[in-house]
């Protein structure tokens, strides 16, 4: 069993922790670790969750996220999310912090999303599927991925708010080359 600390709805922790399954079902503030992970071709990877999973099985969504464990830093909840979704280890120096958002996405699942990048360039066949929830992964040019979000490409998962925060970042960093 995962737990996970409660927080309020300005993200201060309550001292609460709770079984992640009962947070969802209780519909508490809780925090996680999101993931962006970049080449130097400006690819964005994007991981296919699992056929089992129970929200959203089979849709395309972020490089890698997750719940950030009880007593667990975002960034090392990251660096463990990274280890068992994708089987790839990531230094804390490699971690760009871009955003922490809160998302209501509706009232059983009240989360501050962490929001991080990092670049680097790991061939898409050395990624390892160890835990069974992602199915497969592939690399997007990041214009392209604005293109799929902007037309609400039905297979991928939307984070309108995020998606907006990570291509204004890559266009400002990418308009200075």
């Amino acid at each position: 069993m995962e737990y996970i600390d409660i927080v309020d709805e300005n993200n201060i922790a309550t001292g609460e922790v709770e079984e992640k399954k009962q947070v969802h079902t209780n519909g508490k503030y809780h925090r996680t670790v999101h993931v962006w992970i970049i080449n130097d071709k400006k690819e964005l990877l994007l991981q296919k969750r699992s056929a089992t999973k129970e929200n959203h099985p089979n849709y395309w969504d972020i490089s890698c996220a997750g719940h950030i464990s009880t007593g667990e830093t975002a960034i090392n909840g990251a660096i463990r999310e990274l280890q068992e979704e994708l089987g790839i280890k990531v230094s804390e120096e490699k971690f760009e912090y871009l955003e922490t958002l809160k998302s209501i996405k509706n009232t059983k699942n009240r989360e501050f999303a962490y929001v991080y990048l990092i670049e680097i360039n790991i061939d898409i066949n050395k990624y390892i599927f160890e835990d069974n929830e992602v199915s497969e992964v592939k690399y997007v040019y990041y214009k392209k991925l604005e293109k799929l979000v902007s037309s609400k490409q039905k297979d991928l998962l939307m984070h309108d708010e995020e998606y907006s925060i990570l291509f204004k970042y890559l266009d400002d960093k990418y308009s200075k080359m």
